[in-house]
């Protein structure tokens, strides 16, 4: 049996969830024809959908949120864990390293000609 990976849908977009329980949307297509059921709920039950909710899928749905992530997911440990490794360094430190390294260069360099003029 397989996991159901589509948690709702709506005329614009479907709401996803991945293995890692991480929920986000992609767009339905440009020609979907939608909103039939629409009527039909609140026709059953008037005054049920009245403002959007601003929380969990609903947000989703009302691009008030990109995507909901568990806080209980395992990369976010791993990367919290490996951040505490004392050979942790991120990319920007190498990055800001590199730029000094070649800013003292540059500054040598500029030293050598004036000296050699």
């Amino acid at each position: 049996m397989q996991p159901n990976y589509v948690i709702s849908q709506s005329p614009t977009k479907t709401v996803l969830r991945n293995f890692e329980g991480v929920i986000t949307t992609y767009p339905e297509p440009e020609n979907y024809v939608g909103g039939r059921a629409d009527d039909y709920i609140n026709e059953l039950f008037p005054g049920l959908i009245k403002t959007p909710s601003k929380t969990g899928i609903t947000s989703l749905m009302n691009d008030e949120q990109f995507n909901l992530v568990p806080k209980s997911l395992q990369r976010h440990d791993r990367r919290q864990n490996f951040k505490q490794s004392p050979t942790y360094s991120s990319l920007k430190e190498k990055r800001e390293k590199r730029d000094e390294l070649k800013e003292k260069k540059f500054q040598a360099q500029l030293k050598k000609e004036n000296e050699s003029e």
